[in-house]
């Protein structure tokens, strides 16, 4: 259980950081940039719904995944990584 909560934590961490320099890089209009974000963004996300899905503790893992959002959005905006 901790070991699954880990690796959802993760994952949602990297992809809300993935997908929120996606957004930016639209608004700047980086087209092979986004184009890149957005294919890395959307594989991550497919295996956290996969492995969120097999699991019977779901609902602690979709909190847990939404906290990483938040954080990994927080993260991304602060550190200004697109400029």
């Amino acid at each position: 259980m901790i070991k699954n909560t880990i690796i959802v934590f993760t994952i949602g961490l990297i992809e809300q950081l993935l997908y929120t320099l996606y957004i930016i890089s639209v608004g700047k209009y980086l087209i092979m940039v986004s184009s890149i974000l957005m294919f890395s963004y959307m594989i991550l996300y497919l295996l956290i719904i996969s492995k969120v899905v097999k699991e019977k503790d779901g609902i602690i893992l979709l909190i847990t995944y939404a906290s990483a959002c938040g954080i990994g959005n927080f993260i991304a905006m602060g550190l200004h990584l697109i400029k």
